[in-house]
């Protein structure tokens, strides 16, 4: 039964929810006080409300400027508009948070903020969650609980295309899944559902391309590759399926050129995050939780540090110096700083006019983060800059001693070959990195200095967190060649030490293809990288022979 109430200046439309609760909710909206905040934006907020056993979310939607008030005098909030379609789903036997009540707070008629209630659903997880869980599961990767999720997942998607239900922002973290029971499925974020008689070709290729993208760090090319053939079993034509199959992934390539465009180029732009600036001689891109003045006192302590050879030196060398720098402040103990030294004219002037190697590993960090992939967080790049000239650059960011280089680190926690507990989890430890490799790659990055020391690994308790150091030679192509790969894996083959055994390389290989067995063009692309890394003459020197071609199995 539908009831209508007003509360502190909200007209509220109300469903299944009791009047005391409703009461103490508005009040816990309007004091900030007893709620939960799950998402703070500056036009959208999630909070959770609980009252004894039972659990709400409340969406509140501020409108965002005086188009959008005037607008919301001749149309829908997208709250309301939510509590509409949500109503429709269920309708259409399709599960949802059950919407309880929407609230809209106006001025004259002329929209403030809106809310929708609703109902949380107990023991779920958002698909992503449930991918990155399963890929992150203490008993190790298990193909099979995955691929059943995937397969699944996509036939609720194909049930809900074929009632003619557009979901029009679908993603995996807009999918709930019961995880003990990953045929159960729950829609959320309906604002921009639409529900037609039958769903147009170009909405299914935009729905599923979003989908795609979405799980693109938890699952491999053949992973969604599979997703997408199993969501076309039912095109009678093998060429319909192909072409299906081309427009899905060319509009993934497109959501993703576009989404890592903005993200990284941001960080060159005055915006809610990063905020340009100059002082005295320098060029300032940095974080806005930052304050100039600090950051400038710590680049004086880095001076100083490489001036009197302190033991804060990580690093030094004519062409860069870098420290470990203390701070006062009580999120962040202390950062690394890196100076990248111009020493002749000619490249202070080609630098000044081309862009530094500093300032391209300022992009180029922000151009992983927005590929989920780890580096540390840059927090500032300052430039010097003197007569069309660059001196000398200096980027600040996250400090991250706690993690080891890779070959350190290896040869640190997998030195004892014989005991059962380190060869297992050195085995895991292989494939996970293969994995990195992989999503590396898959992501169009390309390194071209990826030795393993550049390469730095946080050991937590049951998974590790690979993060990628020297930026500045860093590329996004569109494809990544062979010949690229190539280089990339015999420059860590070369660079990893002999506790990492041929069979621990080959099963390093056997991961990052996902390949179970080799065949003879994985067999050539072996036996080139062994040729090159042993090439390289790094510190990798192998004991034993090295089989030919046609030995490997």
């Amino acid at each position: 039964m539908t009831n209508y109430q007003i509360l502190h200046n909200t007209r509220w439309i109300t469903k299944d929810i009791p009047l005391d609760i409703l009461e103490k909710i508005a009040v816990s909206i309007d004091s900030g006080k007893d709620c939960e905040i799950i998402r703070s934006g500056y036009f959208k907020k999630v909070l959770k409300y609980t009252h004894n056993q039972a659990s709400f979310y409340i969406k509140q939607y501020t409108t965002r400027h005086f188009r959008d008030a005037i607008k919301s005098v001749f149309s829908l909030s997208k709250a309301r508009k939510e509590w509409n379609k949500s109503h429709e789903l269920l309708k259409n036997h399709m599960l949802t948070a059950e919407p309880v009540a929407v609230g809209e707070k106006r001025h004259f008629g002329i929209l403030k903020d809106c809310y929708i209630i609703s109902k949380a659903i107990p023991n779920t997880l958002s698909v992503k969650e449930l991918l990155l869980a399963i890929q992150q599961s203490p008993s190790g990767y298990n193909p099979s609980q995955k691929n059943l999720l995937v397969k699944n997942l996509i036939s609720y998607v194909k049930t809900m295309h074929d009632c003619g239900i557009f979901h029009g922002e679908l993603h995996a973290e807009n999918i709930l899944v019961n995880p003990n029971n990953t045929t159960i499925f729950y829609l959320l974020d309906l604002g921009r559902a639409q529900f037609t008689k039958k769903l147009p070709l170009s909405w299914r290729i935009q729905e599923l391309s979003r989908l795609a993208y979405s799980i693109i760090d938890t699952c491999t090319n053949e992973e969604i590759k599979e997703l997408i053939t199993n969501y076309t079993n039912q095109l009678s034509k093998s060429k319909d399926r192909e072409i299906f199959h081309k427009a899905v992934f060319k509009e993934v390539s497109g959501i993703k050129r576009r989404l890592w465009n903005s993200r990284t180029k941001k960080c060159l732009k005055d915006n809610n995050v990063f905020k340009l600036t100059t002082h005295n001689n320098y060029a300032i891109n940095m974080r806005n939780e930052w304050n100039v003045n600090t950051l400038l006192a710590l680049i004086d302590k880095h001076t100083l540090s490489l001036k009197k050879r302190l033991d804060t030196i990580i690093k030094v060398s004519p062409k860069i110096g870098i420290t470990r720098v203390s701070v006062s402040n009580e999120s962040i103990k202390s950062v690394c700083i890196k100076e990248y030294r111009y020493p002749t004219l000619l490249k202070r002037f080609l630098f000044f006019l081309c862009g530094s190697p500093a300032r391209k590993a300022w992009l180029a960090a922000h151009g992983l983060i927005a590929l989920n992939l780890r580096t540390p967080k840059p927090i500032a790049l300052f430039e010097e800059k003197k007569f069309a000239r660059i001196e000398k650059s200096f980027i600040i960011m996250e400090d991250i001693s706690a993690c080891l280089p890779c070959n350190k680190y290896v040869s640190e926690r997998f030195r004892n070959p014989c005991d059962a507990i380190t060869f297992r989890r050195k085995k895991r430890f292989i494939s996970y990195l293969a994995h990195s490799f992989r999503q590396l790659h898959d992501s169009n990055v390309y390194h071209a200095d990826l030795k393993a020391n550049n390469i730095m690994i946080m050991e937590l308790p049951d998974t590790w967190n690979i993060f990628y150091l020297d930026l500045d030679r860093v590329c996004f192509d569109k494809t990544i060649t062979l010949k690229k790969k190539i280089k990339n894996l015999s420059q860590l083959n070369a660079s990893l030490p002999n506790c990492i055994t041929y069979t621990d390389r080959l099963r390093f290989y056997r991961a990052y293809t996902g390949a179970e067995s080799l065949d003879s063009e994985n067999k050539r692309i072996l036996q080139a990288i062994i040729q090159l890394s042993l090439h390289r003459k790094h510190v990798w020197n192998p004991k034993i022979q090295i089989p030919q071609v046609s030995q490997i199995n």
